[in-house]
């Protein structure tokens, strides 16, 4: 494994979100809904890690295709797979060719209740900005509701090198543990439930050749 101090310090300037600013966000989406969530619920896309064990229990669930969007290891993570002085990377949307996730449908009974569970593990940091986007799924399209990355968040870098991702991927680690187990996991489970990444797979490789 690489040592740690190879990493360079990497100063970040962020928050965390406080629990009244995160139901001020969850309202703020549940309003700009393209439907009456109250009465016919609404559909999340999930693109990572809620791939297999959401917190939540969905009404159903499908395979979903966002044209235009992809993920990619844009985000610094100075807690959950790094520090603030090394930070790791996490997954973030961003304009690209294509995103294959899952769709979770929540019923309009328990929607705000597990949309708050999933507020408080994604939306603490300023990663990302909830936005809806139309995603393509076999039975037709649906408006989902989604995570977008926080293009004007502290956090975001978009001119990561790909040498440096390499290097932060194989060597940090956080509250939540390595962000190779992370990039890992990630990569099993989106094999797991029928959407394997090929370039996902092909980055976990070089990360673990590198360790």
């Amino acid at each position: 494994m690489l040592p740690s101090g190879l990493a360079k310090e990497i100063p970040l300037d962020y928050r965390l979100r406080t629990p009244e600013e995160l139901d001020t966000s969850l309202g703020q989406a549940l309003a700009a809904a393209p439907q009456d969530t109250a009465r016919s619920g609404s559909w999340l896309f999930v693109y990572g890690s809620m791939l297999k064990d959401p917190p939540f229990s969905p009404e159903e669930q499908r395979h979903a295709v966002l044209e235009g969007w992809e993920r990619v290891f844009c985000l610094a993570d100075p807690k959950m797979r790094g520090t603030p002085k090394h930070p790791g990377l996490s997954l973030g949307l961003v304009q690209g060719p294509r995103c294959v996730g899952v769709a979770y449908r929540l019923s309009a009974r328990t929607m705000r209740e597990d949309l708050k569970g999933v507020w408080q593990r994604e939306m603490a940091l300023p990663f990302y900005a909830a936005c809806w986007l139309q995603a393509r799924t076999r039975p037709g399209p649906i408006p989902v509701l989604t995570f977008c990355t926080d293009l004007h968040g502290p956090l975001y870098e978009p001119s990561l090198s790909e040498p440096a991702m390499l290097e932060r991927l194989a060597t940090c680690a956080g509250e939540n543990g390595s962000n190779a187990a992370y990039l890992e996991q990630t990569v099993q489970q989106l094999a797991e439930v029928g959407i394997p990444d090929p370039g996902l797979a092909q980055l976990a490789l070089r990360v673990r050749a590198m360790r």
